[in-house]
């Protein structure tokens, strides 16, 4: 058979690319426009509760989703739950925790999330039919978080840091029953999107109490907490006030007190919270472990500090001069370390009041290595 050959020519390439143009057209004319329905973006749990909701308050919401629509991020699964046992802050083999409150004096109260305040569903008898919807999704998405594994949060909850009373909507979804999955998301969303004075209310009522509950229970922090513990930092000033000044104000256990030290080691926070942090644990007025042992990670990361931050810090040990009762090791520790790395930033009354301290509280392994310090650059100066 012949085989048909197209002409080279000007004709042909026009009715070549008119066939095209025709077919183009009349597959167009079979499909049909897509629309894109706002509904579509909508998780199944919301969508369920938003078809009766009021069309202005419906695009209400859907216009905060898509303000606050940030996406969070994936967190790696670690297949090994036992990733914190290899760092040695957290070892059962420390030999001295004395100054740590023990874990049965822990107050309960620490592990039960904070009273959260009301405003829409103060008197329950004035509720309507619109707030009785809002409640039954929010509850509805209390029950996905706490059976929730990996994805995205529902775009209602996404928008709560805009919402005035966030803190009532939160509660209605019952943050103790959140897996910790949800909890680290949840501390995404809330750290990228809120106000230091906001966030600082989600760190102490709901994220600090769930952590310390956590490694009540299991005796170790559940990776997914130990990550909302690292993402919570984008608000250091927050992340202070909320979590570690309850903290150490209240007292803690070791454990506790070890795995937030963990944290601190791993982050990097700005010299000036720092400089504000070390300033409000030497106004502390009631001493535990803890005071010391935050205070020494925050002085081993070798900060520029401002000459009145070590003069204040200085003064603070210089108060125990006139405790009576025997200090704990962690004490002397957190002593070594101020003398180890401000040592050139003390004065002449500095050297002669740490000088006067370590007479009065000594010990046997730490005390002549902070003498000797102190007597190099006492030399050095003079030279």
């Amino acid at each position: 058979m012949k085989q048909r050959v197209a002409k080279k020519g000007g004709r042909g390439k026009a009715s070549t690319s008119t066939k095209k143009h025709d077919y183009r057209n009349k597959k167009g004319r079979n499909v049909k426009a897509q629309t894109h329905h706002d509904d579509d973006d909508l998780s199944d749990v919301e969508a369920e509760y938003l078809e009766d909701i009021p069309e202005a308050i419906a695009k209400q919401i859907h216009q905060l989703a898509n303000e606050n629509d940030r996406e969070s991020r994936k967190v790696a699964l670690a297949n090994d739950s036992e990733f914190l046992e290899q760092d040695a802050l957290i070892s059962d083999t420390l030999k001295d925790i004395s100054g740590f409150m023990p874990e049965k004096d822990v107050p309960k109260s620490s592990v039960e999330i904070g009273k959260l305040s009301k405003i829409l569903f103060k008197n329950p008898s004035q509720e309507d039919e619109y707030l009785s919807k809002i409640k039954e999704l929010y509850t509805s998405i209390g029950v996905y978080m706490s059976k929730f594994k990996s994805g995205s949060l529902p775009k209602a909850f996404k928008v709560l840091p805009s919402m005035e009373n966030w803190e009532e909507l939160v509660g209605l979804t019952s943050p103790e029953s959140w897996t910790p999955n949800a909890m680290c998301l949840a501390t995404h969303i809330f750290a990228s999107n809120m106000t230091d004075s906001k966030v600082e209310i989600f760190y102490n009522k709901i994220l600090l109490p769930t952590i310390r509950k956590d490694i009540r229970n299991g005796k170790k922090l559940n990776y997914h907490l130990y990550m909302a513990l690292k993402k919570a930092i984008f608000k250091p000033v927050a992340w202070f006030k909320g979590i570690i000044v309850p903290m150490v104000e209240e007292g803690c256990s070791y454990k506790e007190a070890a795995i937030i030290g963990n944290v601190l080691r791993r982050i990097s926070i700005p010299v000036l919270h720092a400089s504000a942090f070390i300033l409000r644990l030497c106004q502390c007025q009631k001493w535990f472990g803890s005071s010391s042992f935050i205070m020494s990670i925050l002085l081993q990361k070798g900060y520029n500090l401002p000459k009145k931050v070590v003069e204040e810090c200085v003064r603070y040990f210089c108060k125990f001069e006139a405790f009576e009762d025997q200090l704990p090791v962690i004490w002397h520790q957190s002593l070594l370390t101020l003398v180890t790395s401000y040592k050139h930033y003390f004065s002449t009354e500095d050297y002669a009041s740490i000088q006067k301290l370590i007479r009065v509280h000594a010990h046997a392994q730490i005390t002549p290595v902070i003498s000797h310090l102190l007597s190099c650059t006492i030399n050095e100066v003079e030279m």
